[in-house]
């Protein structure tokens, strides 16, 4: 019986849980139409420079992933650059809820795009087309304004959130947009069936992921564990492949970007192979985040690997 009750308890608990960040969303979305997105940022860069100054976890890693990535940066340089990214997070954080706000023409009209023609010639092919991009920037605005430009929309592959109520508020602002996500199942099928309409797959590459599951190339100069889901998807369906990345300019201001696509036909055999093209797939993110370093999600454990003795990372896995 006392198990039983511990259980009970521990289903009510989780619901109690998911109600309970279900209120403070509401309520913090009610409250970011109180102010205005510059008084949003404001409080941003409060909560970022007081995350910034704590000496946890995720402060050291995001320490450790600059070191890496940037060698040669000063200790001051890279101490201004932490606190510009947990600025800019917190101030993306507060955005993505005041998002919720807005409909699909008030977005649209805060939003500069550029290479509209790249995401034409891609789509003109009649494959479908993948979106590569990470999370840089403001990437939620990258895929709902795609979902409105390709006409039969955007759909990505991506997990779920853990809290269903949640995630039933987001599914109802991504069909707003023309936007699905894919279930953790038959994801395969899925991704062929939206390009055989000519839609849209978009995929976020710059994760690690587990050694057994994905492909070790390089980023920033040193191995990391990547998913070779898009170099396998793009080699069997021929889609192209349009780099695209949505920038936060100002308070309230974005910068979508499509560059120029990349087209597995113009490739040899051997540049075909998982390795080679993920390779190359990831060097275009590299160099989206080096010109905005301060944009991506430095404080994700990306070369945990590295950080972590081999020993103690069997140990913690």
């Amino acid at each position: 019986q006392r198990q039983m009750c511990i259980r009970d308890r521990s289903k009510y608990r989780s619901a109690l849980r998911n109600h309970v960040e279900f209120t403070a969303f509401r309520l913090a979305r009610g409250l970011t139409g109180l102010l205005s997105p510059s008084g949003l940022a404001k409080i941003g860069d409060v909560f970022g420079n007081f995350f910034a100054s704590l000496p946890g976890r995720r402060r050291r890693i995001i320490d450790y992933n600059l070191s890496l990535a940037f060698p040669d940066m000063t200790d001051e340089e890279r101490r201004q650059l932490i606190y510009a990214v947990t600025r800019h997070f917190a101030r993306s954080a507060l955005d993505a809820i005041r998002l919720q706000r807005l409909q699909p023409e008030e977005l649209l009209a805060s939003v500069d795009i550029v290479g509209v023609e790249n995401l034409e010639r891609a789509l003109s092919k009649g494959r479908g087309a993948f979106f590569l991009t990470g999370h840089i920037g403001s990437w939620e605005v990258a895929a709902l304004v795609t979902g409105l430009k390709v006409e039969t929309g955007l759909s990505v592959v991506n997990r779920p959130l853990d809290n269903p109520l949640l995630e039933a508020e987001l599914d109802r602002l991504r069909k707003l947009y023309g936007n699905r996500v894919f279930g953790k199942h038959n994801i395969v099928r899925e991704v062929l069936a939206q390009l055989k309409k000519g839609g849209g797959v978009g995929i976020l590459i710059d994760q690690r992921i587990q050694e057994d599951k994905g492909v070790n190339v390089p980023f920033f100069g040193h191995p990391a564990w990547t998913s070779g889901i898009l170099a396998r998807m793009a080699t069997k369906t021929r889609a192209p492949v349009v780099p695209t990345f949505a920038l936060l300019d100002k308070p309230g201001h974005y910068r979508l970007r499509y560059d120029e696509p990349v087209f597995v036909d113009d490739f040899s055999d051997s540049d075909l192979e998982i390795v080679p093209l993920t390779t190359r797939y990831l060097a275009i993110l590299e160099a989206a985040i080096r010109e905005n370093p301060d944009q991506w999600l430095w404080y994700h454990d990306r070369w945990k690997q590295l950080r972590i003795p081999r020993s103690q990372f069997t140990l913690r896995k």
